[in-house]
């Protein structure tokens, strides 16, 4: 199971809006033909960028660097359109670029954080944002950002404050209240992050990380046939996205739906063959048909690189061999906030 939050997290949401860079440019340095001919670029990449032409607004904002090496909006600009693209690294590289040639440009300083965060290295941003605290003190997006980052340093607590001062500046959007339920969802409440997933439906009914992740929290408060309900809601219109394809999986699975779910699980494992919830899902599949002894050996293998994956020791305690190693199982899922092995430790007392 997965709540989504981008890219690198197993679970949640992160809204990965960017700044960028339009208007009129005044450029130092270098001749005032090749001036000239990079804001030219500049404002015809912008132009691109604004009609989602991102190729060519890459081509274009490439062509303002050559004329002007220096050109530190371009290089953020292009960023953006990377980052568009899903090239993150190479996102990533112009914003720091930017940053080396003018240090006073904040909107490139919080682009760069935030592509650290997005990338899955968020102490290379904490530097960052106590930067820019004082001049983003009114902008949801940097309290979206720096939400995703305590996110990422297991601090739901300061998420939830950042989360909340951004909804309140920014009247709610989909995207933050989903970020809000996911870090409740990250303290174990459950009711709480159930409402705020519901909050981002009320205002984009087919948000698919909000449908996936409420989707994960029914599966907590075990109902798992409105888990899965919300589940294909989702799969209507991601099929091969694999995070929500293995919350969809386990839904079925829980379901007794076996023979659709053993269909998905070879698609999913095709798509990303190494990924351990979907591995996790195959050795599931493996517990319902009573092959107990291949389930557990995925199972650990999974431990051994991630042991956080949702529900792994609860699996591991139903396919253990005797009720001590189930209960030494389901003390350790039950230690780290997942209900169901609680509920089956408690049977062990």
């Amino acid at each position: 199971m997965g709540i989504s939050f981008t890219k690198r997290m197993r679970f949640n949401y992160f809204n990965f809006s960017i700044i960028f860079i339009a208007g009129s440019i005044f450029l130092s340095g270098c001749g005032n033909k090749n001036k000239t001919e990079a804001a030219e670029f500049f404002e015809r990449g912008n132009y691109h960028f604004k009609k989602r032409e991102y190729d060519r607004a890459i081509e274009l904002f490439s062509e303002a660097i050559e004329k002007v090496p220096d050109f530190a909006d371009a290089y953020n600009n292009r960023g953006l359109c990377f980052e568009k693209t899903g090239n993150l690294e190479k996102a990533m590289m112009d914003y720091r670029e930017a940053v080396e040639l003018d240090d006073s440009f904040d909107q490139a300083k919080l682009n760069l954080a935030a592509s650290y965060v997005h990338l899955g290295d968020p102490d290379l941003s904490q530097d960052l944002f106590k930067q820019l605290e004082k001049a983003y003190a009114d902008s949801s997006q940097f309290y979206d950002y720096r939400g995703q980052y305590y996110l990422q340093k297991n601090d739901p607590d300061r998420a939830i404050n950042d989360f909340q001062t951004s909804i309140t500046l920014n009247n709610g959007t989909a995207e933050s209240f989903t970020n809000l339920g996911y870090a409740y969802y990250q303290k174990r409440n459950f009711e709480d992050a159930k409402l705020n997933f519901e909050k981002a439906l009320n205002i984009d009914s087919d948000f698919s990380f909000a449908l996936n992740n409420l989707s994960a929290t029914w599966s907590q408060l075990n109902d798992w046939v409105k888990a899965l309900n919300y589940s294909e809601k989702v799969m209507k219109e991601n099929p091969n996205e694999i995070q929500f394809l293995n919350t969809h999986v386990l839904n079925l699975l829980e379901n007794r739906s076996f023979k659709e779910a053993n269909s998905l699980i070879e698609k999913a494992l095709k798509l990303a063959p190494e990924n351990p919830y979907s591995l996790r899902n195959a050795a599931v599949y493996h517990i319902k048909s009573e092959q107990k002894a291949e389930a557990k050996q995925i199972l650990l293998n999974i431990e051994k690189e991630n042991p956080e994956v949702e529900y792994l020791y609860y699996y591991l305690g139903i396919s253990a061999e005797s009720p001590a190693s189930a209960c030494n199982f389901f003390k350790t899922g039950s230690m780290i906030g997942d209900l169901r092995s609680k509920q089956e430790y408690d049977k062990c007392k």
